[in-house]
């Protein structure tokens, strides 16, 4: 009785190891495919990535927060969010052309100091 106590053990402890190496090899598609969207902002060790995002006009940027308590403030007052914490996120739509320097009032500063990032967005292109 015992030995068949532990080959049964053994056969459990087999498929079990199995199904943990199957399920490593499955995860790391899921990782790869963990990349920003496009038209966002990943704020995540005191920065925001990309430092400048070139978008045309009309789009809406999305900054997601991976860590910490942060803002986005615009230099010039066109948007502010509100204080984020970790997994929550802002989105600002760009209504005209321009260069929007922004930075997180915590960490940061007006003029790209420290924590700071622009939004570059394009005029629209005229159809003919």
């Amino acid at each position: 009785m015992r030995g068949r106590l532990l080959s049964v053990s053994g056969y459990v402890l087999a498929v079990l190891l199995t199904a943990a190496v199957g399920s490593a090899r499955t995860a790391s598609p899921a990782v790869a495919s963990n990349r920003a969207e496009p038209n966002t902002v990943t704020i995540t060790n005191f920065k925001f990535e990309p430092k400048v995002l070139t978008v045309p006009v009309d789009t809406t940027v999305t900054w997601v927060n991976q860590e910490g308590a942060h803002t986005v403030s615009a230099d010039k007052g066109e948007f502010t969010s509100p204080n984020l914490r970790a997994g929550q996120n802002f989105t600002f739509k760009f209504p005209k052309a321009g260069k929007y320097a922004y930075h997180c009032a915590f960490h940061g500063s007006s003029g790209g100091g420290n924590m700071a990032g622009t939004i570059v967005v394009t005029a629209a292109r005229k159809t003919k």
